[in-house]
């Protein structure tokens, strides 16, 4: 029994060291040699060189660069069809990096165009969590679907044991540098021109309403940062790359117009490289006239507490969170803050479906990717968001992303009744591990 408990509380050890550590250095502002979109493709073409890259090796910091233009999508039954479109019109290349790829409807049709799109020449390459797709559990035939169709797929193995190189010839990693950690990123880079990201996966119920969701798609010199970020996790994980001299030129194309539209694009990368955290901290605290959120799982302390100050120092903050939440502990853990949130003056709105997007916008800047205001998502995961400096733009996302949905919600109130608050007392002493 003595033996047992020792094992356990090893086990226990190890996980906490391994997985639920908090470790953060500074990396925000990006220092000044972080990564120009003109640079990106030497960068690049210098990690392929690299004899063993490790996953957290992707730790890169990019520069801020422009856009060209920034279209805004909102609700699966509107962004779908548009991917499918861009990977349809694909003329050279598809890379697809997702969290949660499902054989639905739209699974399978972004499946079917990315396996015709090899067929006819391109190169496909796709990048998803192992556990967010279930690549190796119930979703096993769609991957096999897919590898036979010629795309390259490889795969962050959150659990053990870990495997490096594309399915199906992976080996095994003496590392097991990922275990415990989702690559929560989902972005779309096609022909080198094109960019999307956003919130949602491959999955049926991002169209039809059940899960609500965001996707902005992109042009400019930012896709070149956001090909970098592709390319160097694809070879990370394993996945081959041509590694000559200006191989990987066609991946870059330069674009015309570059864009004049300010953008920042940030990471965060388990091992303390929190950009995408800092950043976004950064933007509450800054907010001066007017702060909307839109995000899913809202549990962090520190997030709740900038929130809160920003309404005590006047701003006008609006939230926007699920009705019902899909996970019951941080919904909990949120509405337990309801009372010192709603005393500040912050407002709080209950969408009627599964809020899921993941979108900030603070005065004249706005934020878009796969960030929660979580534990996992702020200090864990790998996750991905652009930042966007444009007053023009977010106005726009108030239209159109933030205003139909507050018409929509409804007024947000403290949990009654004793069990209701005794529930979102418990987890709110437990948002550490939320």
């Amino acid at each position: 029994m003595r033996t047992l408990l020792v094992l356990l509380v090893i086990v226990g050890l190890v996980g906490w060291w391994v997985v639920l550590r908090i470790v953060e250095e500074d990396h925000w502002p990006p220092p000044a040699d972080a990564v120009t979109a003109d640079q990106a493709q030497g960068v690049t073409e210098e990690f392929a060189r690299l004899d063993n890259p490790k996953r957290d090796d992707i730790a890169i910091p990019y520069a801020p660069t422009t856009a060209s233009s920034v279209d805004l999508y909102i609700e699966g039954d509107n962004f779908f069809p548009e991917i499918l479109s861009d990977i349809e019109s694909a003329e050279d290349s598809i890379h697809i990096m997702m969290f949660g790829f499902y054989p639905g409807e739209w699974g399978m049709r972004i499946a079917d165009a990315m396996i015709a799109k090899k067929a006819a020449g391109l190169d496909v390459r796709l990048s998803v969590d192992g556990y967010g797709s279930k690549v190796f559990g119930e979703n096993e035939a769609l991957f096999d679907k897919l590898v036979d169709g010629g795309i390259e797929v490889v795969v962050n193995d959150i659990f053990p044991l870990q495997k490096d190189g594309a399915l199906p010839d992976r080996d095994f990693s003496l590392s097991q540098d990922e275990v415990g950690q989702a690559d929560h990123r989902k972005i779309l880079v096609i022909d080198g021109e094109i960019g999307w990201i956003g919130g949602a996966g491959f999955e049926d119920h991002f169209a039809t309403g059940a899960y609500h969701d965001v996707f902005i798609r992109v042009r400019g010199d930012i896709v070149r940062q956001m090909q970098a970020v592709f390319l160097t996790s694809f070879r990370a994980y394993g996945g081959d790359l041509p590694d000559e001299d200006g191989a990987l030129a066609r991946y870059f194309p330069e674009p015309s117009p570059r864009g004049d539209i300010p953008v920042t694009l940030v990471q965060n990368i388990p091992g303390g490289f929190l950009p995408a955290t800092q950043a976004s901290r950064e933007v509450l605290e800054t907010a001066s006239g007017r702060l909307e959120v839109m995000n899913p799982y809202f549990t962090d302390p520190g997030m709740i507490d900038r929130i809160v100050d920003a309404a005590e120092r006047g701003v006008d903050v609006r939230i926007l969170v699920s009705e019902q939440s899909n996970n019951g502990p941080a919904d909990a853990a949120l509405k337990h803050e309801y009372g010192r949130m709603l005393d500040a003056g912050v407002e709080i709105w209950e969408y009627p479906a599964i809020m899921h997007a993941k979108v900030t916008i603070a005065d004249d800047t706005l934020v878009v990717g796969t960030v929660n205001y979580d534990a996992w998502a702020l200090y864990r995961n790998l996750e991905i968001a652009l930042i966007f400096e444009d007053a023009q733009l977010a106005e726009e996302a108030r239209q159109v992303f933030v205003e139909p949905d507050i018409a929509v919600s409804r007024p947000g109130e403290p949990p009654d009744g004793i069990v209701k608050r005794v529930e979102g007392w418990i987890w709110d002493k437990l948002r550490y591990f939320l």
